[in-house]
């Protein structure tokens, strides 16, 4: 909770005004986009006409098959057995991309005519990731005279051996990291073979074999395949990717796949288009999920499936799997969280390690997944079975996962994976241990990211985005991971508002002077609170949304900024007196100093809650908070606030509040028996020294320019002024501006002015108003 509304640094921006302007502007001419259109295509580093043209002609061809390693030599392969009739069978993993490249490539070979085509996939508990020798053996006793993986099969030396040794004949197509020592096959298509690997899914790459099998005359149902599971596997959104992307959601559009069309149901109404997050939260979370339970077959059966009355029974099941892995996935992630909250008395590492006995070896990869996003650092999760356990291992931007846990190979029975996500299995070991071994030589901007929220791409008011810009962004659908939906800052003043949702959890709200909508999910308790004229401010991201027979954008809000849930009823729970020494239970003091706060927690052996936490060192926090019947907490209200609601037994203020909202937004921590003294002697003097220090007036900011030409790190405040205006130290001939266009420096003098307007009178008439 940030008093204020200005102290806290909720996110960094990515637009800057740099000496590149001339190159910029140079560029939007070229391409005749918007201002707002060609700043996010620069950031996205498309700065030529040509890498525009690149990524929005749609009629361009997918790279040469063939400059994938050894595709050729699989192909030749392959149209020599089919004239001898030889029996094949295609392997694959369990996930989406393993399913989608399962299915694409057993269609596939049976519309090139191979005649004996079979394909299977390995149930995860039993035989695991990989081709495995139990499967080698198997396909030896059914005869099977071709193995084809797809997906896997780079790590997999052993049963590369054995099938060598049944005369089985062996092509792995794959696009996992790549072991010291290759399997024997008769071709291994990887492209982390290249100098300059493609960085195709699994299912790409079995897209390309198909291609050069067919002599490019692909069907549809393919490329909508193919999209599934490259989404799935979140693999960039660029290059092939993109067009195979682009290729797949029109085909899915036409129908193409019957069995996504039952899957998706209702969710798609006549008319609307599928996008990529239909594929990325929905499609592929659904195939993952008979996966993680076990038996991936289903999945391949409801891709195939001819008609969507054959696909229905298909999907129902995939629902119902689903569901089930979302409740062990729950479970395993409260267990993950409240190990992650022990880990606060050694500290938090940069590499987060986690283990747990039986912990379900099909949701380890979600729930790294999960608190990878809440603690910015990268994660592996580990189940134990007795003295040995499988793990699942999620990265963060910059790192290449594979390459970083391969310097510690001596840790792992098996180790295998790619740059942003790996599988393993190891002995059973202490779980923080590994946590500061994998913590060892990560790079500095690996550590720095721990301290950043979500990047913003830029910052605009709502009537900036006008109809050309919407029309300009649809053009550039598809976005994805690697061509990221864009994240917004965005100011605007309030028109309307209004509850949704079984339990009015969400909101929907207006803004003047544009008629784009607004919705917040799960934000209802915050912007209830919110008047209709007053200034807002939100970082979110413009989605499409189906609504009355057509397509329009609207703003999904990711945080609104500065914003706390405020407790309109916050006076019914105050008592205006001192604290009696008897009251236990979970407390929160609150103070007017960071100096105050450190003595007042010493003195009471309590927590002293910091702002310069980084968010997973303040999540441990919150959930050691969660975890405690009896626990005492220090904040200085000018702050930083664990944002827990209905946590509190008793809030105790030692300082003066500064204004009525203040204790509004307190209020909202309190459980619902909770109650708040405020003693009615307190002075205001302090509160309000305190808040003029911090108000940015003009004067004030001059000085803080000055000192910032000077090479002098400004307050922070000063600091998110000056971006916000678009000033940079040492760039000559800018353009003067109204201080009134920072958001920051319009908030910081409202709450100025609410706090003179409270201590109008006494703290003790506050609870007549």
């Amino acid at each position: 909770m940030n008093v204020t509304h200005y102290l806290n640094r909720p996110y960094r921006q990515a637009w800057t005004h740099d000496d590149d302007q001339e190159s910029f502007r140079l560029f939007q001419q070229q391409v005749g986009l918007s201002e707002i259109t060609a700043k996010i295509l620069w950031l996205r580093n498309i700065r030529s006409l040509e890498d525009y043209r690149r990524l929005t002609v749609e009629s361009r061809e997918l790279s040469d098959p063939e400059q994938l390693p050894d595709l050729t030599k699989a192909v030749t392969f392959l149209e020599n057995i089919r004239r001898d009739h030889k029996s094949i069978r295609v392997y694959g993993d369990y996930d989406a991309d393993g399913v989608s490249a399962t299915a694409l490539l057993y269609q596939g070979l049976v519309w090139a005519g191979f005649p004996s085509v079979d394909y299977y996939i390995p149930n995860r508990f039993d035989e695991g990731y990989g081709l495995s020798s139990d499967a080698v053996v198997q396909a030896a006793a059914d005869g099977i005279d071709v193995l084809i993986t797809v997906d896997c099969g780079s790590s997999s030396q052993e049963a590369a051996d054995l099938a060598a040794q049944y005369g089985i004949d062996l092509i792995i197509t794959d696009h996992h990291g790549l072991p010291p020592v290759l399997p024997r096959a008769r071709a291994l298509v990887n492209p982390e073979r290249m100098n300059e690997p493609n960085r195709l899914s699994g299912v790409g790459v079995a897209l390309q074999l198909l291609r050069a099998l067919l002599h490019d005359d692909v069907p549809p149902w393919a490329y909508a395949v193919a999209a599934i599971g490259t989404v799935a596997d979140v693999v960039p959104l660029t290059g092939d990717n993109r067009l195979i992307v682009q290729r797949g959601l029109q085909a899915l559009d036409m129908g193409a796949c019957p069995g996504v069309s039952a899957l998706l149901g209702e969710r798609i109404k006549t008319g609307q288009r599928i996008h990529v997050d239909d594929l990325g939260f929905f499609v592929g979370p659904h195939l993952n999920a008979a996966g993680r339970m076990g038996d991936a077959t289903p999945a391949v059966g409801l891709l195939l499936a001819a008609r969507k009355e054959d696909a229905e029974p298909l999907a129902a099941l995939l629902r119902e799997k689903n569901q089930v892995r979302r409740d062990i996935e729950q479970e395993v992630l409260r267990s993950a969280l409240a190990q992650l909250a022990s880990y606060d008395q050694r500290g938090l590492p940069p590499f987060v390690v986690l283990a747990g006995d039986k912990w379900h070896h099909g949701v380890i990869g979600i729930v790294a997944s999960r608190i990878k996003e809440l603690v910015k650092r990268p994660v592996a999760i580990i189940g134990w079975e007795q003295d040995e356990g499988k793990g699942s291992a999620r990265s963060v931007s910059g790192l290449h996962l594979l390459n970083h846990l391969a310097k510690h190979r001596d840790v792992f029975l098996k180790l295998g994976g790619h740059r942003g996500a790996c599988g393993f299995s190891l002995v059973r070991q202490d779980p923080y241990e590994l946590s500061l071994r994998f913590s060892r030589s990560l790079p500095e901007e690996i550590l720095t990211q721990q301290f950043i929220d979500k990047t913003v791409d830029l910052r605009i008011k709502a009537e900036d985005l006008t109809p050309q810009v919407m029309d300009e962004f649809k053009a550039l659908e598809p976005f994805g991971h690697g061509f990221e939906r864009p994240q917004f800052a965005v100011v605007g003043t309030l028109e309307s508002l209004r509850l949704m949702g079984q339990d009015k959890q969400h909101v929907a709200m207006t803004l003047e002077d544009t008629t784009v909508r607004v919705v917040g999910f799960n934000q209802a308790d915050v912007a209830s609170s919110f008047l209709v004229g007053m200034p807002i401010e939100f970082i979110g991201e413009l989605v499409p949304n189906f609504f009355q027979g057509r397509e329009e954008y609207q703003w999904r809000i990711h945080k609104l900024v500065n914003a706390r849930a405020l407790d309109l009823k916050w006076r019914s729970y105050t008592q205006w007196d001192v604290a009696p020494s008897t009251v236990s239970g979970r407390i929160l003091y609150v103070v007017n100093s960071t100096r105050e706060q450190h003595r007042v927690a010493k003195d009471l052996g309590a927590v002293s809650w910091n702002h310069h936490w980084d968010y997973g060192t303040r999540l441990v926090q919150e959930e050691k908070l969660r975890a405690r019947s009896t626990i005492s907490v220090v904040v200085n209200q000018w702050g930083l606030w664990p944002e827990i609601r209905h946590w509190a037994h008793h809030i105790i203020w030692l300082s003066p509040p500064a204004n009525q909202q203040c204790l509004a937004m307190a209020a909202s921590l309190l459980d619902v028996e909770g109650m708040m003294w405020v003693d009615p002697r307190l002075s205001p003097d302090t509160v309000i020294l305190k808040a003029k220090r911090l108000v940015p007036h003009r004067q004030t900011l001059a000085r803080l320019w000055r000192a910032r030409q000077q090479g002098f790190k400004p307050l922070i405040i000063g600091g998110r002024v000056f971006e916000e205006l678009g000033l940079e130290a040492g760039v000559s001939g800018q353009t003067r501006r109204d201080l009134h266009d920072s958001p920051s420096y319009q908030r910081a003098h409202t709450t100025w002015q609410e706090i003179l307007a409270s201590w109008q009178k006494p703290v003790i008439e506050w609870a007549k108003d």
